[in-house]
This record gives structure tokens, C-alpha cells and sequence, in this order.
């Protein structure tokens, strides 16, 4: 085993982990600005519904950038790993 190959698993893990803890607040607080008798909004809606109520956040962007980056590591660890 190589102590390189495990730490860029444990962080493709952490990084993974920390994308999908942003997307769910990104999601939880699309739908709170959302009227309460209005129609459910699900998917993509929800995005859009977050970027209509806050135009200059950076959670979208960075969620995105975590959970790819998180995976590129895990499949760089592992394929290190199992060379």
C-alpha cells in the first residue's frame, strides 16, 4: 500500500462528502424560498429557483468543484492503489 494513494482517497472522500453536504443546502434552502402552497419544484428547478433568490452566492460553484475534484481523487487513490 501506498500512503499517498490512501490519503488522495480519504481526501476524494472528504472532498465528495463535503459537495453532496453543500447540494443538500443548496436544495433545502431553494425549497424554503419557495411559497408554501406553491407547486413542488424538483431537479435542475430547485437550482434555478436558488440562483433567482441569490444571484452572488458561490455555493453552486463550489459544490461543484468539491464533488469533482473529490472524485478525480478517489479514482486517482484507487487506481494508484490497485496498480
Amino acid at each position: 500500500m501506498y500512503a499517498v494513494a490512501d490519503w488522495m482517497v480519504v481526501a476524494g472522500f472528504v472532498l465528495a462528502g463535503f459537495g453532496v453536504a453543500l447540494r443538500t443546502v443548496i436544495l433545502m434552502r431553494s425549497s424554503d424560498a419557495l411559497p408554501h402552497n406553491g407547486p413542488p419544484l424538483h431537479g435542475r428547478q430547485l437550482f434555478r429557483a436558488y440562483r433567482a433568490s441569490n444571484p452572488a452566492s458561490k455555493l453552486p460553484i463550489t459544490m461543484w468543484v468539491s464533488i469533482a475534484a473529490g472524485f478525480v481523487l478517489l479514482i486517482a487513490g484507487f487506481l494508484i492503489e490497485f496498480r
